[in-house]
């Protein structure tokens, strides 16, 4: 079963270098240098800047569902403050 998952795992990471090689983060000076060609598959993003990271990081937005979750909270308490007091 071990060398199955293996089998499995370097087929998927050869499959992503093939797919990734010609991508246009790593920079055209690189191509063919394996170890940036490693990393790029591992972690595909080129930078952290505020236009490739993380929204919540640098304009303080919430992510999608903590944003559900609060619509979801405000309601239930309108809702439970309305009905509970006016009895």
């Amino acid at each position: 079963m071990k060398n199955i998952i293996r089998g499995i795992r370097r087929h998927h990471l050869q499959r992503l270098k093939k797919a990734r090689a010609s991508d246009h983060a790593i920079g055209a000076s690189r191509y063919g240098d394996s170890a940036v060609l490693g990393r790029h598959v591992n972690a595909p993003v080129k930078c952290s800047c505020w236009m490739c990271g993380n929204p919540r990081r640098y304009f303080d937005e919430k992510s999608r569902q903590e944003r559900i979750r609060d619509e979801m909270f405000m309601t239930d308490s309108a809702t439970m403050g309305t009905v509970g007091f006016d009895e």
